[in-house]
């Protein structure tokens, strides 16, 4: 795992690019701080920096062909490297490393561009082809691993991180308005855009290439739900392969020449990722859960159950409102830095701190990422079952007489269950809305109601003439297509939810402490084959990932199998309205300017606040939305030359102390 960057320039001298170079390593140094590598030429530069796992000593970055004409720089792991080595050496082809890296080199020489089909893994990479001059930047599959690009004119600048491209080009800190309204609907911004006006990620499962100043970009691998092939399988083989599927995705995903361990939650997917690593003969195997000191929110129990049935190597830290307190306000500071962006999932939190734990035993981790989307695991799959029966009730029915009981209920039931009584309603009501209304819209963080309260009218005017995307087009494709609406649902949750907001999350958090995390439930060939799966094999009747459950069932204890979906979530309702409300007062004060008045309501944000507080109602998603805004803003949109982030060797992390 590392972090790469890079910049074409035909005007800059050599020196000058590997000053510019430099300037951008340093700013990803935690992605890979054993050592750095360079490729310079007049006016092309290429930059690592290594987390080595692979070839320690000998797996030196940019790697080149024989004739150095074709130079690679690397993020990510090849889990089918030595597979193609073999069949590169048998056409003639030398290698002088064991390192993954290489393999790319050699078979861009024979594909071109086309070499990205051939890669098995999660990778970020940049091949440079002297002869030629182009450069191809490819991305892997399922998106794991980032990479972002701005172009000006003749000049090209690239990186696993935005933080590297404002090394190189301050200016490029200048903020997108068009970003805001999305970003607080979903808590990100969909691909390929980022909250910065000039800079651009490139899509998952996309190429790009750059030649005499032109940029192309194209797709080469696309996701088709294609049931007819399965559909009269029995269960029975489609268990015995969907097994050895994940024997080897997980097994292939072992291999490592330093500490590998799991993370942990005691639920079915990261159970049957130690399960499966187990079965593979890794011993003693490492596991690490996060805790909580609310009962409600913690899953230390569940993920005993398992570490005790595996006997792992089991480690835990426990969060406390108390400490957590005491060091949220510099860790919100370094977990925007990180991200570079706002972003609005708090589950960041616990991941940083189980990243920070884990690295202090290992330097890669395998998770169970993935599951829920391919397996039709959450209770929104549920309800898009319940909406395809409820729609099928004569109109009188399901429009009428049923909401009209749910509402009439809320009359004689105590104030504490009024709540319940009203969402069902809503739920009823909403299982009448079209797909893209009812699955993906009623998703968001923000409501229409709330954005009209949350910002000024005068900028919600400015806004719906040319704000941003909310989709990608492939996901707004699918929304409109005539897929079954359970596989939409799980190609959206597979290419929105997941690919910009989980997988980001666990990319930023995990590499802020030079941790590498891999997902084997997101190897491409398993993800085709429960993409190939009927819908009624993953949600049988209202039994959530039936055909995964029955595929583990033997190696993980009864008790896991029967739990309950529990998310990874933090007590963030609770924790603001105690010891943390301070800091969302103080963070979100007109006065300190954060938050322009000329875009936001302070008024409803004042509310908003006091609201949360008394217990009136639950803000705490628009609360976390506006403190990660404020904090980048504070951080980028003030000032024109960004501060961007450098952890030199040897920095104390946030030391917090969780027993």
């Amino acid at each position: 795992m590392c972090g790469i960057a890079g910049i074409i320039d035909p005007a800059m001298s050599s020196a000058e690019i590997r000053r510019t170079l430099q300037r951008m390593a340093d700013a990803i140094w935690h992605r890979g701080p054993d050592e750095d590598g360079y490729f310079v030429r007049d006016g092309v530069g290429l930059a690592i920096r290594r987390l080595s796992i692979i070839d320690v000593t000998g797996g030196h970055q940019p790697v080149g062909s024989e004739d150095g004409q074709v130079q690679v720089v690397l993020n990510g792991e090849i889990y089918n490297y030595l597979d193609l080595r073999s069949e590169l050496s048998r056409r003639g082809h030398i290698f002088r490393t064991s390192s993954d890296t290489e393999v790319i080199a050699h078979l861009y020489e024979e594909r071109g561009a086309d070499c990205l089909t051939a890669l098995r893994g999660m990778f970020g990479v940049a091949v440079w082809a002297q002869r030629t001059q182009r450069l191809l930047l490819g991305r892997d599959r399922l998106g794991k691993k980032p990479l972002f690009y701005a172009q000006q004119g003749s000049r090209l600048v690239f990186g696993s991180e935005i933080k590297a491209i404002l090394a190189a080009v301050p200016e490029l800190a200048e903020p997108d308005p068009e970003a805001v309204i999305p970003y607080f609907r979903h808590g990100f911004v969909s691909e390929p855009r980022t909250m910065f006006r000039g800079i651009r990620k490139l899509p998952a499962a996309h190429w790009l290439t750059y030649q005499n100043g032109a940029v192309t970009t194209g797709k080469y691998w696309h996701l088709k739900f294609q049931e007819n092939d399965q559909a009269s399988r029995p269960v029975g083989e489609v268990v015995e392969e969907l097994d050895a599927l994940l024997a080897e995705s997980v097994r292939i995903r072992l291999m490592s020449e330093v500490p590998l361990g799991v993370f942990l939650s005691g639920g079915l997917d990261s159970s049957a990722v130690v399960a499966y690593a187990h079965k593979a003969g890794l011993r003693p195997l490492k596991t690490f859960t996060i805790g909580f000191d609310r009962p409600e929110w913690d899953e230390t129990r569940d993920a005993q159950i398992v570490a005790d049935h595996f006997k792992t190597d089991h480690h835990v830290l426990r969060l406390n409102e108390a400490d957590l307190k005491a060091h949220l306000p510099e860790t919100v500071v370094s977990l925007v830095r990180h991200f570079d962006e706002p972003f609005g999932d708090s589950s960041s939190l616990p991941t940083y701190y189980v990243s920070m734990l884990a690295r202090q035993h290992v330097t890669v981790i395998l998770s169970g990422d993935g599951g829920d989307e391919l397996f039709l695991g959450y209770t929104s799959h549920q309800g898009v079952r319940f909406a395809g029966y409820y729609q099928r009730l004569p109109s009188w029915l399901n429009r009428r007489i049923l909401p009209g009981l749910a509402r009439a209920g809320t009359a004689c039931l105590p104030a504490g269950r009024k709540y319940g009584a009203l969402r069902a309603a809503k739920v009823l009501e909403d299982s009448l809305l079209p797909f893209e209304q009812m699955y993906v819209s009623k998703g968001a963080l923000c409501s229409e109601d709330m954005l009209k309260q949350l910002f000024t009218k005068e900028f919600l005017a400015q806004t719906s003439l040319f704000s941003a995307p909310e989709y990608s087009e492939d996901v707004i494709a699918a929304m409109h297509s005539d897929l079954p609406a359970l596989n939409k649902a799980s190609y959206i949750d597979l290419r929105h939810r997941l690919l910009e907001d989980m997988l980001v999350k666990v990319d930023r958090m995990s590499m802020a402490h030079s941790l590498e995390v891999r997902s084997p439930l997101l190897d491409h060939r398993l993800v085709e084959f429960a993409a190939s799966l009927p819908a009624s094999l993953k949600l049988r009747g209202w039994q959530t990932k039936a055909i995964f459950r029955d595929t583990v069932r033997p190696y993980l204890p009864a008790a896991t199998l029967q739990k309950r979906k529990h998310g990874f979530s933090v007590p963030l309702r609770e924790w603001l309205r105690g010891g943390l409300h301070e800091m969302i007062c103080d963070s979100l004060s007109a006065a300190n300017g954060y938050l322009a008045p000329g875009v936001f309501d302070h008024v409803t944000i004042g509310r908003l606040i006091a609201e949360h507080r008394k217990g009136e109602r639950d803000h705490s998603s628009v609360l976390w939305l506006l403190l990660n805004y404020a904090t980048w803003s504070k951080l980028y949109k003030h000032s024109r030359t960004p501060q961007v982030w450098r952890q030199p060797a040897g920095e104390t992390r946030v030391a917090a102390s969780f027993n």
